[in-house]
């Protein structure tokens, strides 16, 4: 297994990959400011906010071995949160919403410094490094929601909680949920194979800073849809845009079995270009998984382009409040621009789904 970086470390660096490696999750450059507990609101978000995922081993064996030593150092009040049975009805009780009170998981408040950086250690190992980061500043950004950065019921970095359903397995089934306002991220092992279906992802606001680091977690996911839209030619508009103004995610959390009517755009009638965009659109979302995992799923959406769809719902505008879907028979992507917090550009709410592999197959109706 590969030494994984030390979580204290307080230099932070934020590494943005670029569009034409998959993209980046924010906005920021190197800082030469040293990060200080100060900077952050909890000790939770200043460990979280200076990992270094960047040495992290994506093996199944040293996820296994990660979730066993974060599981180990829990106290038996802690496990009895944190653990489920696989099979249970929990796992469909996610949300996007502020955690409540009586929410599964042990939350990252109730943790250790210890405790914390073996958790971190687990997320670096089990998301990609473009995942970690983004679920790092989608819980930071949620600190931004702190009044005066004082403790606020469900928000911020300290009330996002884990929870692992199952045994932690090299070779049978077992699944990681990470719950907090605005993430409801669903990763459903068993052995090599992976699925963060059904997740949701978002953010409030869209850009923030930390000391002198600016963070932006849906940069690509926004600016990509946008570049996408507004390389359609006129009879491509006619065909993508299904509405003037926004629409709503239809099959976001509660919603397991809704498959909403395909709309929009065959991607088919896509140049190779705009197609080339679409790939690097996705990929912001299946790029969350560690990079052999990410690739065989990509790979599996290559392959349904002539069934997928694209469908925008307002104006076109980079500036715009909008929508938009991707759908193929594997597929399901959404976002859209929220009105809760008075600019709809900067609330954020998305959607992926493999309506075929939902929890992994593991859960059955």
């Amino acid at each position: 297994m590969k030494s994984v970086p030390n979580v204290f470390r307080c230099r932070v660096i934020l590494v943005c990959f670029g569009l034409l490696i998959g993209g980046s999750i924010c906005s920021a450059q190197e800082s030469d400011q040293t990060a200080t507990r100060n900077d952050f609101v909890s000790d939770a978000s200043f460990v979280v906010g200076t990992y270094d995922p960047s040495a992290a081993d994506h093996s199944a064996d040293t996820i296994v071995t990660l979730a066993n030593q974060f599981l180990e150092s829990l106290s038996e009040e802690q496990k009895s949160k944190c653990l489920g049975e696989l099979a249970s009805e929990a796992r469909r009780e996610w949300t996007n919403l502020p955690a409540r009170n009586d929410a599964d998981g042990v939350k990252l408040s109730e943790l250790s410094k210890e405790q914390l950086g073996k958790a971190c250690d687990l997320m670096g190992s089990l998301f990609s490094r473009q995942g970690f980061e983004k679920m790092r500043s989608i819980m930071l950004a949620d600190d931004q929601l702190l009044k005066g950065g004082k403790p606020r019921r469900g928000f911020g970095t300290e009330n996002f909680a884990i929870v692992i359903f199952g045994a932690p397995s090299k070779t049978k089934p077992w699944c990681f949920q990470l719950d907090g306002h605005h993430v409801g991220a669903n990763v459903s092992m068993e052995g090599n194979q992976m699925t963060m279906s059904p997740s949701f992802i978002g953010t409030q606001p869209q850009t923030f800073k930390i000391g002198d680091v600016e963070y932006r977690p849906f940069k690509n996911e926004t600016d990509m849809a946008h570049q996408l839209a507004m390389s359609l030619s006129d009879e491509q508009v006619k065909k993508a845009v299904v509405q003037p103004t926004r629409a709503r995610i239809v099959a976001g959390p509660g919603r397991d079995d809704f498959i909403p009517v395909p709309q929009g755009l065959p991607c088919e009638q896509l140049t190779k270009e705009q197609q080339g965009i679409l790939i690097n659109l996705i990929q912001q979302w299946v790029g969350d998984l560690p990079p052999q995992q990410s690739q065989k799923r990509m790979n599996e959406i290559r392959s349904e382009l002539s069934q997928m769809r694209f469908a925008w719902n307002g104006n076109r505008n980079p500036k715009s409040d909008i929508s938009y879907r991707i759908q193929s028979p594997t597929l399901i992507i959404e976002y859209a621009c929220q009105d809760l917090g008075g600019d709809p550009l900067d609330h954020l709410h998305s959607n992926y789904r493999d309506p075929t592999n939902d929890y992994g197959g593991q859960l059955k109706k």
